[in-house]
């Protein structure tokens, strides 16, 4: 009886170690085909930094005009034309303008004509004070000679009473020939002076005239309103018949190129450099190429990329970074027709590239017990599977991917990702702990 219970235990035993065993190998097998593999490649690996931006012009000017209250007589485009630099956009009624230049003009004419008389009559009068004094003079001189030579005459009588009296007579003339060329002279002075202050003042008053008649002028100019570049219309904000009153009339393009301006966050702007490639992408175009042209140094600085025009003189106008980040400036390289201004495009700011390496998933490269990196990689040929561990120096890092390097490395491998595998089933443990406890 003895005998027969030992001989059930043993082939219960005997049954339970095969299924274990049977269920090991099952488990074995399930952990092999749970492991995923990848062709070993050589690819191209970009590290990059991601943007999103919206397609703006090269430039854009906003045109308005230095008039007011002139009423539009002409729009000479639309919205969507393509205009050449000075091609005129819009003519206002210039009536009332001309009439002013008109009036400008004859007032500079009678400026200069009443100057012309005012400056003519003031040198007649010096020169009839000069005639004047010329002539007071050569009867003064005369007069006092004629007394000398009576003084003279006198003494040589030597009557006292007559030398006296012809002395005083000579003495007489010549104070009198001083005080009347004094006078005559003073005469010419203020004729002078009256010379001086008609010339001033038609130099003041011609100086004014041409000062109204250049103002009128100027805003006869200003109603020429051309445009300051080469680009398309995108917007018109005025009509046939407006009174304009300033503002804007309209905005023009320059799409012969176009830019992105994008925010980076303050844990990736230190990687951003101006020249570095950006791979962009739009839902309207295929992959395009561009560069960074302006990185903000701050949250608060503008690149000032975009500028308007009052009449003929342009000023920049600039637009802030968002306090979220740092503004970002991208200038496409790529040109294509389905460009259009805009839409988003999603950018990526290339950090480093690497072209033509071995790489493999992240997941694929581990650490050996000497702390080398190593990848496990699938060998083996009729059904037969093994394993293969190979030593490589990581290089490069992308999002997804990993250069490796190593002189065992062959294009086609097939590279292990190690994925979690389950057990069969927990009737597997419990057959462990069965067989344990009969042993």
């Amino acid at each position: 009886m003895v005998i027969a219970i030992v001989l059930v235990i043993v082939i219960a035993a005997v049954v339970i170690i095969g299924k274990v065993k049977s269920g090991q190998t099952k488990k074995e097998k399930q952990e092999i085909q749970k492991e995923n593999t990848v062709s070993l490649e050589k690819m191209d690996l970009t590290k990059s930094i991601s943007a999103t931006g919206t397609i703006a012009s090269k430039e854009s000017r906003e045109v308005s005009a230095n008039v007011n209250g002139v009423t539009i007589k002409k729009v000479n485009v639309s919205v969507g034309d393509e205009v050449k630099k000075g091609k005129s956009l819009i003519s206002f009624d210039e009536t009332d303008l001309q009439e002013s230049l008109s009036e400008a003009k004859d007032s500079l004419l009678d400026a200069q004509s009443e100057g012309s008389s005012l400056i003519e009559k003031a040198q007649k009068q010096v020169s009839d004070a000069k005639s004047e004094y010329a002539d007071v003079k050569s009867e003064e001189n005369s007069k006092t000679a004629k007394a000398k030579k009576a003084y003279e005459e006198a003494k040589k009588s030597k009557q006292k009473e007559q030398i006296s009296q012809a002395k005083t007579e000579y003495e007489n003339a010549v104070s009198t020939r001083k005080s009347t060329l004094k006078q005559s002279k003073s005469s010419i002075e203020q004729a002078q002076e009256a010379l001086e202050t008609a010339k001033s003042s038609a130099k003041k008053s011609i100086k004014e005239a041409k000062k109204q008649v250049t103002q009128a002028q100027e805003s006869l100019d200003k109603c020429a309103v051309t445009a300051p570049m080469d680009g398309i219309v995108t917007s018109i904000s005025v009509q046939e018949g407006d009174t304009y009153s300033g503002g804007t009339i309209l905005q023009i393009e320059d799409v012969s190129g176009y830019t992105i301006s994008t925010s980076v966050d303050e844990y990736d702007i230190s990687n951003v450099k101006v020249g570095q490639k950006v791979i962009v992408l739009t839902e309207a175009t295929d992959e395009l190429e561009g560069e960074v042209t302006f990185v903000a140094p701050s949250t608060e600085s503008s690149s000032g990329s975009s500028s308007s025009q009052s009449g003929e003189s342009g000023g920049m106008t600039s637009t802030s970074s968002s306090s979220d980040g740092y503004e970002v400036q991208i200038a496409l390289k790529t040109a294509d027709d389905r460009l259009k201004l805009g839409l988003t495009a999603r950018c990526s700011i290339v950090e480093e590239e690497a072209a033509d390496v071995f790489a493999v998933p992240y997941d694929a490269v581990s650490q050996n017990t000497s702390g080398e990196s190593v990848i496990n990689v699938s060998e083996g040929e009729n059904g037969s599977v093994s394993k293969k561990q190979i030593v490589v120096t990581k290089g490069m890092e992308s999002d997804y991917y990993v250069e490796v390097q190593s002189d065992e490395l062959t294009e086609g491998m097939k590279v292990i990702i190690p994925t979690d595998s389950t057990s069969d089933s927990t009737s597997e443990e419990s057959e462990k702990d069965s067989l344990n406890g009969l042993l």
